[in-house]
């Protein structure tokens, strides 16, 4: 009885944190703070199948830290940013991560514009685990 009843929750938390769609998520905004050294730092949570925030704001030339941190339990994810006008190369793209973990992805823009962001694992860009870089 006890043994079902917990292979029953378990079953429902993982779904639980693995439903949550990125497609029906507001956007959420967050414009770089400027540290002392005058590094750009942006924290940005990789949920289940959603970033948050899932617009990141910028200036051009000047050095960005995207801290990336691992909320998803049970998928592992990572982000990945492929237009070279962002600034950020394939080989600094955070690779597949899990939960707890923190990586950090350090670029300096060059170009104005808006560039892509995503998980390439699996169709989690497809379930809306993507968003934008804002470079002004």
């Amino acid at each position: 009885m006890i043994r079902g009843l917990l292979l029953a929750l378990g079953v429902v938390l993982l779904f639980a944190g693995c439903g949550k769609s990125g497609t029906k998520l507001p956007v959420s905004e967050m414009t770089a703070r400027t540290d002392a050294n005058g590094v750009q730092t942006v924290d940005v949570e990789a949920h289940s199948f959603y970033f948050k925030p899932n617009r990141v704001v910028v200036d051009r030339d000047k050095p960005v830290d995207l801290v990336i941190h691992f909320k998803s339990w049970f998928a592992p994810h990572n982000f990945t940013c492929v237009d070279q006008d962002a600034g950020i190369s394939a080989s600094v793209s955070a690779g597949a991560m899990s939960f707890g973990k923190t990586r950090h992805v350090k670029f300096t823009p060059t170009r104005s514009g808006e560039y892509e962001f995503f998980c390439h694992v699996d169709g989690h860009a497809k379930k809306g685990m993507k968003g934008t870089i804002v470079v002004r």
